[in-house]
């Protein structure tokens, strides 16, 4: 269920707050630039001679009629915005029908409040929920009702027509004319499919700058994880490349020793043939003459230290081409070191704190945050290789630094300290309260690496 959303917020002063994030002549933190070209602002066609929003509000308020002299604070537009969730806005736009859902609702403010109040009108595409601004002045011609003051006091005024043009954006916002154009609003959007929010919703609007801070907020959240899921797919394309370059050439060595393996084959048959040949040979030999023997004998030897000597050769050459697979493994994998090292310096002491916070008792995901060095809290009990014991703390905060005096070198710290002195305090705390005091154990290097 989707449902038609009107809100209506007052501008006072000059209006060039509203104006200025309206017509976008300054960039939110929460708007997309990349998507600005889908915005809309020609719904309405400004007078001869205005240019912008801002000029257009003070037109009307010139040309209305006006007897009375405007106050400092009085509201001077009103910004209605007009939207529904998401997912009801992005389907219209795959129908192809939100630019009619935008025309539609321009169409029901100006039958609403006036078509000359009207003033401008913009369709926003770059947030992350469409929606549409439409600017109203609020020109009234109703009779003003008396303050209870006024009613009291001596002095009287000439009462004014009935009719004459005010500015009072009370009078438009009043508890019955908000029900009213909650209502009609939603039944120009019934043939969108959008229906009225719940009469007597405890769901409010978010005022608009608590909006945007929460945008903010969440767009830079975003940013972070797009940096990082960047990090990785840089890292993973650079092994994906690193494993089909493997790949192609384990499939060249794959046919070299193919053919090597058909090689031996053909010489392991002609070797067979040899010795089928060889055999009998030996036996006509013996049958036609046995003096012939000994001679045969010597063939026979002379023909195995050649089959001994082709085993021998084959398995040498089996070693080298091992051996060469073996080098160019130990190539590729300080090649990938090397690599590593200068592109991401940091990465090797990173793994080695990686391991550490592991080891020490931290699950990975305490891991990951602490390696991307941000503020962790944590609670429970954390194992200290030192003392070959847990020490348990209710409330502690780690976080991972950099090593001012060594370039790509880190410092874990716990509650503000190194982690190694923190398992110190804690080990010289818990046998302070078991009665014992010991001596500050002698400062030790940091870890090994």
């Amino acid at each position: 269920m989707s449902y038609a959303v009107l809100y209506i917020m007052k501008a006072s002063g000059s209006c060039t707050a509203i104006a200025r994030h309206i017509e976008r002549s300054t960039q939110p933190d929460n708007a997309h630039p990349e998507l600005r070209h889908l915005n809309r602002d020609d719904f309405i066609k400004y007078p001869d001679g205005v240019d912008g929003l801002g000029e257009a509000i003070q037109h009307r308020l010139d040309h209305a009629g006006l007897t009375r002299k405007i106050g400092k604070n009085q509201v001077l537009a009103l910004n209605v915005l007009l939207s529904s969730d998401g997912d009801a806005l992005r389907r219209l736009a795959d129908e192809g029908r939100l630019d009619d859902w935008a025309e539609s609702s321009v169409r029901w403010a100006k039958e609403t409040f006036g078509e000359e109040n009207v003033v401008g009108a913009h369709l926003h595409m770059d947030e992350q929920t469409p929606h549409l601004h439409v600017t109203v002045v609020p020109i009234v011609t109703t009779e003003r009702k008396k303050k209870a003051s006024e009613a009291k006091a001596r002095k009287r005024y000439r009462t004014k027509s009935g009719n004459a043009p005010r500015l009072s954006a009370d009078s438009i916002m009043t508890r019955e004319n908000l029900t009213h154009f909650q209502d009609t609003y939603a039944e120009a959007m019934e043939r969108f499919g959008l229906e009225r929010g719940i009469r007597g919703s405890e769901a409010r609007h978010v005022d608009q700058h608590e909006y945007y801070r929460q945008c903010q907020i969440e767009k830079k959240g975003l940013e972070q994880e797009v940096a990082k899921l960047s990090t990785e797919k840089k890292k993973l394309s650079r092994e994906k490349t690193a494993l089909e370059s493997g790949n192609r050439k384990l499939e060249v060595d794959n046919r070299y020793l193919e053919g090597k393996r058909e090689l031996y084959k053909e010489t392991n048959e002609r070797l067979k043939t040899d010795c089928e040949t060889l055999t009998r040979t030996k036996r006509e030999l013996i049958e036609t003459n046995n003096t012939l023997v000994p001679e045969v004998t010597q063939l026979v030897e002379a023909h195995d230290r050649l089959v001994s000597a082709n085993t021998k050769l084959s398995a040498e050459v089996e070693s080298l081409e091992l051996r060469k697979m073996r080098s160019a493994v130990d190539t590729d994998l300080a090649q990938y070191k090397a690599e590593i090292e200068r592109y991401c310096p940091d990465v090797p002491d990173l793994i080695v704190w990686g391991r550490y916070c592991t080891h020490i008792g931290f699950p990975d995901q305490m891991t990951q945050r602490i390696l991307a060095q941000q503020s962790v809290g944590f609670s429970g009990k954390l194992f200290s290789p030192e003392h070959n014991q847990k020490f348990s703390t209710e409330h502690s905060e780690a976080k991972l630094e950099r090593d001012l005096d060594k370039a790509h070198r880190f410092i874990l710290k716990i509650d503000g300290v190194i982690v190694f002195q923190w398992f110190r305090d804690m080990a010289r705390k818990l046998l302070e309260k078991m009665g014992f005091r010991q001596p500050e154990p002698r400062q030790r290097g940091g870890i090994r690496r």
